[in-house]
């Protein structure tokens, strides 16, 4: 069994100067941008943005072998190990994008499968649900597009409205997601993700506005249908919300809500106490209430979403 390799994250002293920020890309001679110590000078906090630039999670097995999750595959692979300066006792990170420059999808890319007809079979199902307007308002504050083959397609927008990344989903008429999905714009070519829905969040809603976190896009976007007073992000599957995600969500209130199920649940609070760490009011709504998975199984309910509570509760 894999286990993760915890970090300790400790502002170093000795601020460099020299180095251009990787959150702002700006130059770093106000001092504003603090590093971890014991790690690559890529790696810390920008008191400039409040975002922190965070190495990418490394797990062990019992042999010592080392591996990281990869989200586009959606499993565990083995890294190559870039050594970091070394405390009393070694350590090493990774940093798989350390020389890739993060590009960005041009804007007038999302319009031109925002207008697609027919529509995709989720935004059918959310008309058919909710009506018109609710659905062409999450329609518009999401950017939904429809692909050529009628998936939907989540952009990945950021805070600084640049688009990210895309994920292309395909759902049955009723409403359920199939297995099918696609991701036409790679990490490898510099395009990495962030939150589904991160361009909702800003400074001025701290302490003003619940940021509430689901696993799916798709329950995002009907929890903003029926609550828009929340502002609704999904981290995009049970292993989706990684550590460089999470820099935007410092200083807010925030509310995570895995889907109903021990290993969902777990991955969450195994990440409580370190977003806490940097900032984060973080709390999680467990929907199994401590249920395992073979009582969640037998009433029905295993692996089941906000959005299926919602369809038997208030719907």
């Amino acid at each position: 069994m894999l286990q993760k390799r915890e970090l300790e994250l400790v502002f170093d002293v000795k601020r460099n100067h020299k180095i251009i920020t990787p959150c702002c890309n700006k130059s770093n001679t106000d001092g504003k941008f603090v590093n971890y110590k014991n790690l690559s000078e890529e790696f810390g906090y920008c008191h400039s943005c409040g975002k922190a630039t965070l190495p990418t999670s490394i797990y062990i097995d019992e042999n010592e072998n080392e591996y990281y999750w990869n989200d586009l595959d959606n499993r565990f692979e083995a890294v190559s190990l870039i050594p970091i300066k070394k405390p009393e006792r070694e350590s090493k990170v990774i940093s798989i994008s350390k020389q890739i420059t993060q590009k960005y999808i041009d804007e007038s890319i999302i319009w031109k499968y925002f207008k697609v007809n027919p529509e995709n079979n989720l935004l059918q199902y959310l008309r058919k649900k909710y009506g018109d307007l609710k659905t062409e308002d999450a329609k518009e504050t999401y950017a939904l597009g429809t692909s050529k083959d009628g998936g939907v397609i989540f952009w990945s927008i950021n805070t600084d409205l640049k688009v990210q990344k895309a994920k292309i989903a395909y759902y049955d008429t009723n409403g359920k997601r199939t297995n099918k999905f696609k991701v036409p714009y790679k990490n490898e070519d510099g395009y990495f993700n962030c939150l589904f829905g991160e361009h909702l969040i800003c400074d001025k809603i701290k302490a003003k506005k619940i940021i509430v976190l689901t696993e799916s896009e798709k329950t995002a976007i009907i929890g903003y249908i029926l609550f828009p007073q929340y502002v609704w992000v999904a981290y995009g599957g049970i292993n989706g919300l990684t550590e460089n995600k999470v820099s935007c969500l410092i200083g807010h209130n925030v509310l995570i809500i895995p889907d109903m199920s021990e290993n969902a649940v777990n991955i969450i609070l195994n990440k409580i106490p370190f977003l806490i760490s940097l900032g984060i009011n973080v709390k999680i709504w467990d929907m199994t209430e401590g249920k395992t998975d073979e009582q969640l199984k037998l009433e029905g309910v295993y692996n089941n979403d906000l959005e299926d509570i919602f369809r038997n509760t208030i719907i």
